[in-house]
């Protein structure tokens, strides 16, 4: 639900009427709808058909619908002929709605069932239950109330960090990570006793105790445990094992029925995980005959997304060093399964030149990653401004990119028997699942994309890639390092200037690519040019560049993006007096400093969850290691926030410009955000408008950091938009 809450104080902001042309904000809504109408593609999979030639491809796709304000998901099967090598044709597409209540479905390996996991709530009210099912091609042939067994607490949904469902290789057990079973408790004063033994009777006074949870996004993730649901006597087998101050997830079973899994350490307490994959973890092996436990991967790291090799003999899996930036430059890791021994295949890549692999900045691996020779392995990074795919060798350690020829983005989704399922996209092309066959080693690069379905017609955008030196502005330690903006302008001759929005992207460690973005497309098509900025400190350019941005956040950040913004204005194509700025998250907190540092350069401004006051930070965001690494400052878990840190963290924090600012803002808040808390936005409006600044404050509830649900996303889009014509025109 969409709500501007009264504790925002909106009698005192002051609602014009515009002069503007509605015909603008009609014709923008028509935009959105036109482009929010086109499905996204979310995964694709091979799944299993026996026939020779031909393929059986599984696909999810979400839809945005405007009118029930819900996202539509609904899956699509492909039958794909392969006449030769690489010669692909789709023969038959079919759509099927999907059951919203359906948590996992997930094939066997022979093709011959699925195992579903279903929540339902009844009609009279109640708790919820969580259903594991059997199906066979025809109808369900088994079902087990797994909760009513009381072995665990509820299964962890499919979240990108914890949760998953596989069958073992002989298809009689599945293995699942849910919440460890809790003790019964009960208050001091309830007389009731239960009718249970007297070492399972509640526990008395702790009721309330304060629960941890690994914060943004994954929000009610206590403790995680594996579970082992054997589908002969429909036993469940919760491995207790394994330490109860792991977290455990991305489990996946060994050929001899053993347990490959992650382990999170809860102690001394818990930071928030998503976007970060800097946490204290480790890849464990628990041993099917004797119930061990064996740490395979190297101490006092961050390692995950373990994948092994179709026989069995080689484990993958990504591995970072514990604490510093959060999405840094991170390892290939290789662990021999009969030796023993980890090896090194893709180390970190401090400085590359132009044209050099960049390093991997990655947090997952796709569930199937190898090629069919046992020896490649294809995965997803970022290289400068491109998504695309590498394939490591793990014999040579030889790397090749398979980047997309138009300049826009590649990401594999599944690989089976060497064809490979990727999603494309481009900044003016909406994404769409194609079909390839991986090419002999070598010659990866060569690799050939079928699109599945027709693409929708490329949007009448073009771009540019822009690269910067800062010559006049090394780094102390790094010199001079490269950085980079994409220049996009829509594609209209009679226009003469377009206005300007600059688009800083959030992280700070991340980085824009040339991947399609709802929200900047309507914008270009609504009349705008953007400039997407990679700042130093981007990901995909090099270890030593991300590293060069903590303790100058602020600073370096904000002259990275007013040097690309003056640059930009000089071309013919813009409108040097109609600059506004656009970012979220710490795009929001460089959108907030450079009104601040540049007052009156640009005309209108727009943040989302953005962070203004890094000192105040620290006490209220899942990720407080973030405020001392971005200020310069080493973290561990007894760090106290001294005087001497606070000041720092101030002078670095756009709050400290708001009497200067002129430009009027528009704030936008997800209300559940739990990364940059509504707390930062809210105080730099009210501080805004004690000065008589102009500014909006929009709060969306059913928000966390990402302000995605289906009705925030269109009303914000729309808001945005209707804020610059106000204030450029």
């Amino acid at each position: 639900m969409l709500i501007t809450p009264l504790k925002y104080n909106t009698t005192q902001l002051q609602i014009e009427e515009s002069n503007r042309d509605l015909n603008q904000l009609t014709s923008a809504v028509e935009v959105y709808k036109r482009l929010v109408s086109h499905p996204d593609p979310v995964v694709a999979w091979f799944s299993y058909n026996g026939i020779q030639n031909q393929m059986s491809i599984n696909s999810v796709w979400n839809q945005s619908d405007l009118d029930r304000l819900e996202k539509v998901k609904f899956t699509k099967t492909y039958l794909v002929s392969e006449s030769s090598p690489g010669k692909f044709e789709v023969n038959h597409r079919k759509i099927s709605s999907t059951d919203s209540n359906i948590m996992y479905n997930e094939e066997a390996p022979s093709g011959k069932f699925n195992a579903i996991i279903r929540k339902f709530t009844p009609k009279k009210g109640g708790e919820e239950k969580q259903f594991i099912e059997i199906w066979n091609h025809c109808k369900k042939i088994k079902q087990y109330d797994v909760l009513s067994k009381e072995k665990h607490g509820k299964i962890c949904t499919k979240d990108g960090q914890f949760g998953c469902l596989h069958w073992s290789k002989d298809e009689t057990k599945l293995l699942y990570v849910s919440e460890r079973k809790t003790p019964k408790m009960a208050s001091y004063f309830d007389t009731k006793k239960a009718d249970k033994p007297e070492d399972e009777q509640p526990i008395r006074g702790h009721e309330h105790d304060f629960k941890q949870d690994w914060g943004e996004q994954l929000v009610g993730k206590h403790k995680l445990a594996l579970n082992i649901l054997d589908l002969n006597s429909g036993d469940i087998n919760t491995l207790d094992t394994i330490p109860e101050d792991l977290s455990v997830g991305q489990a996946i079973w060994t050929p001899d029925g053993g347990i490959v899994f992650v382990g999170w350490n809860h102690e001394p307490y818990r930071l928030g995980l998503v976007y970060c994959p800097i946490r204290p973890s480790a890849v464990y092996l628990w041993d099917s005959k004797t119930s061990n436990i064996k740490q395979l991967s190297d101490e006092n790291r961050a390692s995950s997304s373990p994948n092994l090799s179709p026989d069995g003999s080689k484990l993958i899996y990504l591995d970072n060093q514990v604490g510093g930036p959060h999405r840094q430059c991170a390892r290939l890791m290789m662990y021999d399964m009969k030796s023993g021994t980890n090896t090194v295949l893709v180390d970190v890549v401090k400085n590359p030149k132009a044209d050099e692999f960049p390093g991997i900045y990655r947090q997952s691996l796709p569930q199937r990653c190898w090629a069919a020779d046992g020896k490649r392995v294809v995965f997803n990074s970022v290289w400068r401004h491109q998504a695309g795919i590498q394939v490591v060798d793990t014999e040579t350690k030889k790397i090749t990119p398979i980047l997309c020829k138009s300049g826009g983005c590649l990401k594999i989704t599944d690989i089976h028997q060497d064809r490979m399922l990727v999603v494309r996209s481009n900044i003016n092309q909406q994404p769409y699942f194609s079909i390839s066959q991986l090419p002999e080693s070598g010659n990866e690069s060569s690799a050939e994309f079928l699109p599945l379905d027709d693409p929708e017609p490329p949007l009448d955008i073009s771009f540019k890639i822009l690269k910067f030196q800062p010559t006049s502005r090394p780094h102390p330690t790094f010199g001079v390092n490269e950085y980079e903006a994409i220049l996009a302008i829509p594609k209209d001759v009679e226009q003469k200037k377009w206005p300007l929005i600059v688009f800083p992207h959030g992280g700070p460690h991340s980085v824009h690519t040339t991947d399609f973005l709802l929200l900047p497309a309507v914008f270009m098509l609504s009349g705008f040019a953007m400039v997407y900025v990679n700042y130093r400190g981007s990901c995909g350019y090099g270890d030593d560049n991300i590293r060069s941005l903590p303790g100058r956040v602020g600073d370096q950040d904000v002259k990275d993006c007013q040097e690309v913004a003056e640059s930009v204005i000089k071309l013919d194509q813009i409108d040097e007096n109609k600059v506004a700025v656009f970012g979220g998250s710490h795009g929001g907190f460089l959108t907030a400093h450079l009104i601040g540092q540049y007052p009156g350069f640009y005309k209108a401004a727009c943040c989302r969850n953005p962070a203004t006051n890094i000192a105040v930070k620290i006490a209220t965001t899942d990720i407080p290691d973030w405020c001392y690494v971005e200020a310069g400052f080493e973290f561990t878990y007894s760090t106290l926030p001294t005087g001497e840190k606070l000041t720092e963290m101030w002078k670095m924090s756009p709050m400290q410009y708001v009497d200067k600012v002129e430009t009027p803002i528009l704030i936008m808040l997800g209300l559940e955000d739990a990364r940059v808390p509504p707390k930062q936005g809210e105080e730099y409006y009210k501080q805004l408008r004690a000065r008589n600044k102009k500014a909006r404050l929009i709060g969306y509830s059913d928000n966390s950091h990402p302000i995605q649900t289906v009705e925030a996303s269109a009303d914000s889009c729309i808001n945005i938009l209707d804020w610059f014509w106000q204030h450029l025109d």
